[in-house]
């Protein structure tokens, strides 16, 4: 795909200061953006149009498909996977009419193992693909899961992976590959290159651009065992 740089200048230029920033926003929660009216068919929620108002448009809109128990989405409130695409086209079509640029939204969905969303496929956690000790496997997985994404009309997969478990009191070691960086390095280059391709060749044709979370090496550090306090004085009666 070929970029006309020229237009792209033009068309920042012609932004103002709030509209700029407005594209680097990704504050609203996909889940909000749309609602059900009388009829059951999904439609703009008004906070999404109050987004757009506010920025002259939107940049990124996070979790439009996401189901779990933070979302508050379910099989019987959620975006079941036939209404996936219906969905989609009600929010761009909502950022073209109303943003101030023509510009589209960037869809970005939660993949840490798997697709986060009613349907979606899902994978052994990454404790569990950790211990194949598989990159190609999982390269092969990642690719199957960007194709389902890609295919719903996403752009980005956001996916757990660069963590390291050094403490299993930590709550989040299933989205790490276990406490060796080097696994997590190798496993989560299979995922970058099983879901972007190599030289990212299939972003835009059949794959999806990868935000790989969350810091190098989170969770490497140790909880210091708790310093037992002795009393001294004669123990008090009840």
């Amino acid at each position: 795909m070929s970029i006309n740089c020229a237009a792209v200048d033009r068309l920042i230029d012609s932004m103002s200061f709030t509209q700029k920033v407005g594209q680097l926003n990704q504050r609203l929660l996909g889940w909000k953006s749309v609602e059900r009216n009388a009829a059951g068919r999904l439609v703009a929620s008004d906070e999404l149009k109050q987004e757009i108002d506010r920025w002259g448009g939107l940049g990124t809109l996070y979790g439009l498909l996401r189901a779990d128990p933070w979302s508050g989405q379910h099989w019987g409130n959620g975006i079941r996977p036939e209404e996936r695409t219906e969905a989609i086209a009600v929010v761009q079509q909502t950022v073209l009419e109303r943003g101030a640029h023509g510009i589209g939204v960037l869809l970005s969905e939660e993949a840490p193992h798997g697709h986060q969303a009613l349907g979606g496929t899902v994978l052994p956690t990454n404790l569990g693909l950790g211990a194949t000790f598989d990159p190609q496997g999982v390269q092969e997985a990642e690719a199957a899961v960007a194709a389902e994404l890609a295919a719903s009309g996403i752009h980005i997969a956001l996916v757990s992976g660069l963590d390291i478990a050094r403490d299993p009191r930590w709550g989040r070691c299933e989205e790490c590959f276990g406490e060796d960086p080097l696994m997590a390095a190798r496993m989560c280059e299979a995922i970058v290159t099983g879901m972007q391709g190599e030289h990212r060749s299939k972003v835009g044709h059949g794959g999806v651009a990868v935000v790989l979370k969350h810091l190098a090496a989170q969770g490497r550090g140790r909880g210091r065992p708790q310093r037992t306090v002795r009393r001294t004085g004669p123990a008090r009666s009840s």
